[in-house]
């Protein structure tokens, strides 16, 4: 057997025993870090294992529920609130934690998305990392709604019997800025940042907004849609919550596949700051605090699989000649000391392009 044929099966082998075990996480409902309490002052900040949270209060639907509006605003600490903004489209108040910029005076909005749990499960920026500390000195109003579990952040088709309707695109893409346009200085510029099952989307979401983004990352996502190891993964994140991945993009061949992925729209990525993150999946010191974690111990066939797709998307950029960076870790197995490395390393190319 010729060299390129055992690297060209070996590449295949290790894509379909990603694809398998992809889906075996996403499914069983492994691969979950667990966290310590964090004192907070106002808000319920406790953290939980799994789904089975009950969903956050919030506010009362307001008198004219037709346009986005922050309907109630509550401290947590230090400049960290939690403001319940209004969604016309869904019909429902998204809790959304807030970091406000040290400094009066215009701001840019980065919006940074939570993984497949979309924080409801208490599993996320706001409980997992100190990003508090990272930001504390960063001029920019950071945005993290608490959200979108298993929805890929898109817009549906359809509603679906499990995880109801699902406008978030549109949530995070027209009526969260205007929301928060309506309560604080922002100076037009945006930004997003997601992880994990929302790093593809924070791709797309730059890639097809009516709107730029001055800076997009994806750090350990799923930038790899509507290839066959795509719709697996996708079809496995979103199962994992009891929901049906044609509700949201129609059956194979639907053209709502390729309109959502971010490697077959890299022209209209061009002109936006684009950061990629990913790991090969072995456990190592990437991971320090975590080992010993079950993330630690499971989360390698996860991040592989994000390596994978991550991969994809770069060559995809690279064919394209869209500039872009991209830092592939020698080590991390899908856990939040790996994204926290890579959220601050991701700030060499978002930061400057937003100013901040």
């Amino acid at each position: 057997m010729t060299r390129r044929r055992r690297t060209l099966r070996s590449a295949a082998t290790n894509r379909a025993v990603a694809v398998f075990t992809t889906v075996a996480l996403a499914v069983s409902g492994l691969g979950l870090p667990t966290a310590g309490a964090q004192s907070a002052r106002g808000v319920d900040t406790s953290t939980a294992l799994g789904f089975t949270t009950t969903p956050r209060p919030t506010a009362p639907p307001p008198a004219d529920t037709s346009r986005p509006q922050i309907l109630r605003v509550q401290p947590v600490e230090g400049r960290k609130v939690l403001a319940d903004v209004w969604s016309p489209s869904m019909n429902k108040a998204v809790p959304t934690f807030l970091l406000l910029p040290p400094n009066p005076g215009p701001a840019p909005l980065l919006v940074l998305l939570n993984g497949v749990g979309g924080g409801e499960d208490h599993v996320g920026w706001a409980y997992h990392t100190d990003y508090e500390q990272f930001f504390a000195d960063k001029q920019v109003l950071v945005a993290s709604p608490e959200g979108g579990r298993f929805s890929l952040y898109t817009d549906w088709q359809h509603p679906d019997p499990v995880l109801g309707v699902n406008r978030w695109h549109t949530f995070l893409d027209d009526e969260l800025p205007a929301a928060l346009a309506g309560g604080y200085d922002l100076n037009g510029t945006r930004g997003v940042i997601g992880v994990s099952m929302s790093g593809g989307p924070a791709l797309t979401l730059a890639a097809t907004s009516r709107h730029h983004y001055a800076a997009a990352a994806s750090l350990s996502g799923f930038p790899e849609v509507s290839t066959p190891f795509g719709r697996a993964a996708m079809a496995a994140m979103v199962a994992r919550g009891g929901g049906n991945v044609f509700n949201a993009w129609g059956p194979p061949g639907d053209p709502a596949w390729v309109h959502n992925d971010p490697s077959h729209n890299v022209e209209r990525l061009r002109g936006t700051a684009l950061y990629l993150a990913s790991a090969p999946g072995n456990p190592g010191p990437n991971d320090q605090p975590e080992i010993g974690s079950a993330t630690y111990s499971i989360g390698a066939g996860t991040e592989l699989a994000s390596d994978l797709g991550t991969r994809h998307m770069a060559d995809a950029l690279r064919a394209g000649g869209i500039p872009f960076t991209y830092d592939r870790y020698d080590n991390g197995a899908h856990t939040f000391a790996l994204f926290n490395r890579e959220l601050r390393d991701s700030w060499r190319v978002v930061g400057p392009a937003l100013g901040a």
